[in-house]
């Protein structure tokens, strides 16, 4: 056996130790490459076995397709299958329309619309936002059927006033679909069955 002097087997033994370490730390670093990374989990060895036709009795049943089932065909061009209309109208319906407007409206209009909601008192606060910033409380919400009543025939305004809203209301358009806003000024302006009758 061959004698080291201690200061060399001292030198040795960390230099050893280090690249035994290095050794090991590029194997594994090699063996990791190797792993495939392309199917279904991030790291699967064996991705091909679950695929294999000894493995089909693991995969749940098929169901065939329905019998009267068809192919997709395209009903035509992009110009005449994407024509999205200008205005989307649906047939009024009160009950529907009363819903919209409860559930939207009524906390600052009031239930029957003469601007008497709950959030009124919270609206016309001195202690309110609008009020500490402007210096004046904020006017009363509008009593919407007195508004029909004067303004039968702005039916597109008033659209458009509740699609965009105003200082404290807020702009339904970011909100409803056009045609449920529709509703709900037909249900403002209708005088059988709506706010106006």
């Amino acid at each position: 056996m061959i004698a080291f002097p201690a200061n060399i087997k001292s030198m040795l033994t960390p230099r050893l130790v280090m690249v035994v370490g290095l050794l090991m730390l590029s194997t594994l670093a090699t063996s990791a490459c190797a792993v495939q990374e392309s199917n279904t989990y991030p790291v699967e060895t064996f991705s091909e076995m679950h695929y294999a036709q000894s493995h089909r009795m693991q995969e749940p049943p098929r169901l065939a397709p329905p019998a009267d089932s068809v192919v997709f065909v395209s009903t035509g061009d992009a110009s005449q299958v994407l024509n999205v209309p200008d205005r989307r109208e649906r047939t009024y319906n009160p009950e529907v329309a009363g819903d919209l407007y409860r559930i939207n409206c009524s906390v600052c209009h009031g239930v029957t619309g003469l601007g008497d909601g709950k959030a009124t008192r919270h609206i016309t606060s001195g202690s309110s936002f609008y009020a500490t910033t402007q210096g004046t409380t904020y006017a009363t919400p509008p009593n919407l059927v007195e508004s029909a009543a004067t303004r039968m025939t702005e039916r597109d305004a008033m659209v458009g006033f509740v699609t965009n809203g105003a200082i404290v209301m807020p702009s339904f358009g970011k909100l409803l679909p056009e045609e449920d806003i529709r509703d709900i000024v037909n249900y403002i302006f209708d005088d059988t069955s709506g706010l106006s009758h």
